[in-house]
């Protein structure tokens, strides 16, 4: 059996991430809010995916902590901000306080994770920077388009996911690539963005059922929300009224259970399903195009496809 070092060190991970922090932020109170927020994280799934494509593409030594860490910090800073943004995920610690102060935190946070990529000791650190800037670039954009909730048909909708959760992910796994080898393969993008529309399409679902975070009371244009507007059948189209209406799912239906029913009932869960599982395969075929042993392809498989669901949260 072959040998293969997939999981990261979390806890040096988070030393290199906390030892960045407190070298570049010298106000004692900025400093011990961003640690605080640092101290949510449990796991590092965008760490993981910088170091699970280093070590597939060949990839060996310490500078990898660095970037995984790097790469952590951007995507906990997008995180606050999205959460800021959309007004939402009220539990977070940075949902407690002045959002005046989570936004300074969160930007302080962002630029550190670009301060800490000028410090890699790699001859490829300058092609890093450049796709790590181009990557955060397009999940903003989809961000903003996000935002607008403006979005007219389901295609615009997918489009928009694969900027605003694929483009992370395509940042975390390329530079990871880029980092071992110093080549930017299309592949590694293409299935990022395939993998960001699934998780988000899982995420998506989940929020329905969440009545703080509910996509639906908020009219918000999700895939969800596009398909029930066509009103394929009565059920779709009682939903739809529903979501123009001011009451929560459990004050309208009773239950998170008759809520459910009707979901399924409509076509908008099935609908959801197929087009999780048309990315998915997309994903598996993209990936099975890596220049890479097929063992690295099934451990690629294995950690983007089966535990995708799981590892992103750009929603």
């Amino acid at each position: 059996m072959i040998a293969i070092r997939l999981h990261l060190d979390y806890e040096e991970l988070s030393r290199s991430l906390k030892a960045a922090v407190s070298s570049y932020i010298t106000n004692e109170k900025l400093l011990q809010l961003i640690l605080s927020f640092s101290e949510t994280k449990k796991t590092f799934p965008f760490g993981q995916l910088t170091h699970l494509h280093y070590t597939a593409f060949g990839g060996e030594g310490k500078q990898i902590i660095h970037l995984s860490a790097a790469v952590e910090l951007l995507a906990l800073s997008f995180d606050i901000l999205d959460d800021l943004e959309d007004l939402d995920n009220f539990e977070e610690p940075w949902m407690k306080i002045n959002p005046s102060l989570s936004l300074n935190a969160a930007t302080a946070m962002y630029t550190i994770s670009l301060q800490m990529l000028h410090e890699l000791s790699s001859d490829h650190k300058w092609k890093i920077i450049s796709t790590f800037q181009r990557f955060a670039l397009q999940a903003m954009e989809g961000q903003h388009t996000d935002l607008q909730n403006d979005i007219a048909n389901e295609e615009e909708c997918i489009t928009m996911i694969e900027k605003k959760s694929g483009s992370l992910i395509a940042l975390a796994s390329v530079t990871g690539a880029l980092l071992a080898t110093g080549e930017e393969f299309t592949c590694v993008e293409q299935y990022s963005y395939q993998v960001g529309l699934a998780a988000q399409i899982e995420n998506d679902y989940r929020d329905l059922f969440h009545e703080h975070k509910n996509d639906l009371a908020a009219q918000k244009k999700s895939l969800a929300l596009l398909f029930l507007n066509r009103g394929f059948n009565e059920h779709a189209k009682e939903l739809t009224e529903f979501i123009a209406g001011s009451q929560t799912f459990t004050q309208h239906y009773g239950s998170i259970e008759a809520f459910k029913s009707k979901l399924l009932q409509s076509g908008v869960v099935h609908y959801l399903n197929v087009m999780k599982q048309i990315a998915i395969q997309k994903a598996s075929t993209l990936i099975a195009e890596a220049p890479l042993p097929q063992h690295q392809i099934e451990l690629l498989k294995s950690h983007l496809i089966i535990n995708s669901s799981e590892n992103k949260r750009r929603d």
